[in-house]
């Protein structure tokens, strides 16, 4: 999730969301995916070096290649270990919390790791060293090393890191930013999403959908956007100004406030020429709620209606029973919900297969964390094998061309999350 560290943070118990926010909390930031990697590589270069000693054992004599030192396989290793335990250190408390239990299958691994460790580089010390011994140690450094990979691989797949696979639970989609026009104006809109398993039958799996659109940027920009959208400054007839707008993160209709500058201005002729004059002038305050509703075939609309009028005068009479009221009520609808939409566009991100198969079935505002806005889109798929193999595929793709899909490892078992 976005955030100025760029870690994940803690989740409020009260929240609604807690298991989807857990999850994407113990989920890889950027930096633990390029840690991560780093990790591999360093476990493949410590393999390289113990298989090359052990080949040289096995053809002693045969060739010219300078033996593999001690002092080499200790560095290796050390640098492996190490860097293992500075990126689990850097875990969040949520991702410790979470992952405990791998951590503590990894921990197992890295001690066994260090004792054969200890182990071979006493043989390589000796001084009438045992070339059977030495070669039989540094294979069980070996086979320690695979299996505190297998580990790693374990917790990177839990982190979502590695590989999706088509048997997979649960499917982390990847988080997509896409610009929206509201008017002349650009936001920035955040779409994070999960699918998880609920029921199997046969050769179908049933998924639910779950969407969260942030909506943080239209929040902190909302009084600039709207003063655009509403805004009215004709010479006849009603004027009306935003003076400010705020947004209240409530589930499941929002709430949006606005201080508004009201005026009524009167236009005649006389004598040829044409003359204004001002005929009423307020300020007032009102709050129209926000519910979004799902209709039939994945269309999203925006239901509004005042909650609240604080305006006196020929400005409180316009908004509840005059044109003003129902031009405004329809000018933000038409504004936020182009926000919204983006939750429904993103189905355009899954595989051709699977995209019209993605049904959103519900929608609700929602506080998604600090008092920021989002809206959270609840849907259904159910998906063939032959799907769940093009899902994982384009996962994956989409893993690759960020740069951040590391080599395939074995599969970890895949967490479920409660159907809602």
């Amino acid at each position: 999730m976005p955030g100025g560290s760029n870690r994940p943070t803690g989740v409020d118990e009260k929240d609604s969301l807690k298991d989807f926010h857990r999850v994407l909390a113990e989920q890889a930031t950027s930096q633990q995916i390029t840690e991560f990697q780093g990790l591999l590589k360093d476990a493949e270069s410590a393999k390289a070096i113990l298989e090359t000693l052990v080949q040289q054992r096995s053809h002693a004599g045969s060739g010219s290649e300078a033996p593999v030192s001690a002092a080499e396989i200790k560095r290796s290793l050390e640098q492996l270990r190490a860097g293992n335990q500075k990126f689990v250190e850097g875990f969040s408390a949520v991702q410790k919390s979470g992952l405990k239990e791998i951590i503590r299958k990894l921990g197992e691994a890295d001690s066994n790791l260090d004792a054969d460790a200890k182990r071979l580089n006493q043989s390589l010390q000796a001084t009438n060293r045992d070339s059977t011994e030495v070669e039989s140690r540094c294979k069980s450094v070996i086979q320690s090393l695979a299996d505190f990979s297998s580990q790693e691989f374990a917790l990177g797949r839990e982190m979502g890191i590695m590989l999706a696979e088509a048997t997979d639970q649960t499917f982390k989609l990847a988080e997509v930013r896409m610009p929206v026009s509201i008017g002349k104006q650009t936001i920035t809109v955040t779409v994070s999403a999960l699918l998880w398993q609920v029921a199997a039958q046969g050769a179908e799996r049933t998924f639910k959908l779950l969407r969260i659109v942030d909506l943080s940027d239209l929040q902190q920009k909302l009084t600039e956007l709207l003063r655009a959208q509403l805004d009215t400054a004709g010479a006849c007839g009603e004027r009306l100004a935003v003076r400010e707008a705020t947004i209240a993160a409530s589930s499941p209709a929002s709430v949006l406030g606005l201080e508004l500058h009201y005026e009524r201005w009167s236009c005649m002729r006389l004598a040829g020429q044409s003359t204004s004059q001002e005929l009423a002038e307020a300020d007032g305050w009102v709050e129209v709620k926000l519910t979004p509703v799902v209709e039939k075939e994945n269309l999203l609309k925006l239901a509004t209606e005042f909650s609240r009028i604080n305006a006196a005068g020929v400005m409180g009479e316009s908004l509840r029973s005059g044109d003003l009221g129902e031009e405004l009520r329809d000018k933000l609808s038409r504004a936020i919900l182009s926000a919204l939409q983006t939750g429904i566009k993103f189905q355009n991100n899954l595989p051709s297969e699977v995209r019209d198969v993605a049904v959103v079935q519900n929608a609700k505002f929602q506080d998604i964390g600090v008092g920021k806005v989002g809206v959270v889109l609840y849907g259904q798929l159910v998906l063939s094998d032959e799907q769940d193999g093009h899902l994982a595929n384009e996962l994956n793709r989409a893993q690759f061309a960020q740069g951040t899909a590391p080599s395939e490892g074995p599969p970890a078992k895949s967490k479920s999350i409660p159907g809602r």
